[in-house]
């Protein structure tokens, strides 16, 4: 399938189950969502089995339920895989929770239309019933109820036509519509309020995300940045963890591509540097970006994992290439708490040795050193 074809399916996906008002994807409200359909799911599927299990009980003593077995073994079937499904299946796969609630819905207008059919003067109430349990059942839009609702007045209009009497035909016709419009406008404005519920979630966890983002996070490199550094240092001090490794970093070279290539590729250097840093520390630690071309690394790890890391760095730095820029340098230096029982001993351990590689690497290489 294509492309196109596949974003069109997610779009009416997204029309029939979600009601079209999450612009942005927000997997955790629709997970929200469909947690609150399973649950619903689950005590209709129960109220269904009680209901249907006692009419089977009742067909052994009672011509008028014995009519009707088919019906309730049917349903009462499709009743109990579904109460499974919700109970067991659905929580490690949310996805099939519309599937299982659009089978417990048939199955009770289902259920209702058989009887109807069957045995019009019994219980032909159930159909009616249903036309409002259904809509207001799950958090669902109108379009998808309508078309639930919809398909079951064709079923009743294809069977009833046909095996009704004419006059009961017409009643039960009459009161389909009548209780399928009241139910489909209940569904509406109950269903309304919850998506305004969940839109809002939506929004509110959508702000909050932008706001922690702009706050510590460094929008030239997607690194956590220095407030994100000094409230992790401040939780540090309080407790610091063994081991730990602190690896304070300095991009060699920033001044003098900005003086001969210009700011560009400056930019592209610290970009560079981040990304680099970002796949030699993966999964392992956090890196932040404190300013110009200062970087530091926290793992809670020995110091030689630091090591490993640092050694991978300096290969994916020398292979790293830009538009304006190919290869890259850093200095670094590295501490830990084998060594150092406090924090500010260990920054500052660390600092120091990024200082000693920064000057080995200028005076061996006869550049002019940045000040800092």
């Amino acid at each position: 399938m294509t492309e196109e074809g596949i974003e069109m399916l997610s779009k009416i996906k997204d029309e029939l189950l979600f009601a079209g008002v999450f612009r942005n994807n927000n997997e955790k409200v629709r997970k929200d969502i469909l947690e609150d359909n399973r649950k619903a799911a689950i005590f209709w599927a129960t109220v269904q089995i009680i209901f249907w299990f006692f009419s089977l009980i009742m067909s052994r003593f009672d011509l008028e339920y014995t009519n009707c077995l088919p019906v309730y073994i049917i349903v009462l079937v499709i009743c109990s895989v579904s109460l499974f499904l919700a109970l067991y299946v659905c929580p490690k796969r949310l996805r099939l929770v519309p599937a299982v609630a659009m089978a417990l819905n048939i199955a009770l207008l289902g259920a209702g239309l058989g009887i109807t059919v069957l045995k019009p003067h019994l219980r032909s109430a159930v159909i009616f019933c249903t036309l409002l349990i259904v809509p207001v059942s799950y958090v669902t839009d109108t379009l998808s109820t309508l078309v639930l609702i919809l398909l079951d007045f064709l079923m009743l209009l294809i069977t009833g036509s046909s095996r009704m009497d004419p006059d009961i035909f017409r009643w039960t016709v009459t009161f389909f519509i009548i209780f399928g419009s009241v139910g489909i406008l209940m569904g509406h404005f109950i269903n309304k309020t919850r998506f305004e519920r969940y839109v809002f979630a939506e929004s509110a966890m959508q702000l909050a995300e932008l706001q922690t983002r702009y706050a510590y996070y460094d929008q030239m490199t997607g690194l956590q940045n220095r407030r994100a550094y000094s409230e992790k240092v401040e939780q540090l001090s309080k407790q610091l963890p063994v081991p730990c490794t602190v690896v304070m970093a300095d991009i060699n070279g920033l001044k003098e591509a900005n003086d001969t290539l210009g700011h560009e590729a400056g930019d592209e250097l610290i970009i560079g540097s981040a990304e680099c840093l970002r796949k030699s520390f993966d999964g392992i630690d956090t890196v932040y970006r404190l300013g110009g071309d200062e970087f530091t690394v926290i793992m809670e790890r020995p110091e030689t994992e630091a090591k490993k890391c640092l050694e991978r760095m300096e290969k994916i730095c020398a292979d790293w290439k830009g538009q304006f820029i190919s290869g890259i340098s850093i200095s670094y230096g590295s501490a830990s708490t084998e060594e150092f029982s406090d924090l500010d001993s260990l920054l500052k351990a660390a600092d120091l040795r990024m200082y000693e590689y920064k000057s080995n690497f200028y005076q061996s290489s006869g550049k002019e050193r940045r000040k800092r």
